[in-house]
């Protein structure tokens, strides 16, 4: 079980490099297991990254491993904490993204696939320097009823109930960010409003319960 779940954390991290949505060592992936969670490793790119080198911190802040975790592991502890739903957590520096959010912006309802992270609207956290508690606050914060946000001067990080809802939120969000970043080049963005945000939401929900 340990290593499959390792080996996605490789695939994972691999495939975001592969559609540019990392370079290099950027970013992190971990995925919830037992009383703890599983996380990439600091400062490895994946085309080196090793099953083995795969980390595990459990709730209390521990570290069990070759390898010391991300700098961004006190972020990921704090969501598994505050969050139980959730079972995993892509975090990535994409680039339109990290344009967006030098920008401090959130995205509202410009386009309805907004409602795919919970609703009107993808909040953008305040910054705090990386690696910290403070950073993990702010970005908890910034996730409150939503599946994804923005990180000011940073990136973007996803959640989900599996890294494949985690990763797939990961390449939505970065569409978003790419297209509200083009449409707002104009000044004159339209907004869909919040009766028929609320219609989007409800049939988001139908479309979960029935799949």
């Amino acid at each position: 079980m340990t290593n499959r779940i390792k080996i996605k954390i490789v695939n994972s991290l691999k495939y975001l490099k592969k559609k540019n949505l990392n370079i290099g060592s950027e970013g992190n992936i971990s995925i919830r297991y037992k009383d703890g969670f599983l996380i990439s490793p600091s400062a490895i790119d994946p085309e080196k990254l090793k099953v083995n080198d795969i980390p595990f911190v459990d709730l209390n802040g521990n570290h069990f491993g070759s390898r010391a975790p991300s700098s961004e592991w006190r972020m990921h502890m704090l969501l598994y904490l505050k969050k139980s739903d959730i079972k995993a957590i892509s975090h990535s520096h994409s680039f339109w993204s990290s344009s967006l959010s030098c920008l401090r912006k959130k995205i509202p309802s410009f386009h309805y696939m907004i409602a795919e992270f919970g609703g009107n609207d993808i909040k953008c956290a305040k910054y705090a320097t990386f690696g910290t508690h403070s950073l993990a606050k702010n970005v908890l914060k910034a996730l409150e009823n939503r599946k994804g946000c923005l990180m000011e001067n940073h990136g973007q990080l996803t959640i989900g109930e599996t890294i494949e809802e985690a990763i797939s939120l990961t390449e939505s969000l970065e569409k978003l960010s790419k297209q509200f970043f083009m449409c707002n080049l104009s000044k004159s963005v339209k907004l869909i409003s919040k009766n028929e945000m609320s219609k989007v939401l409800s049939l988001f929900s139908e479309y979960k319960s029935i799949s």
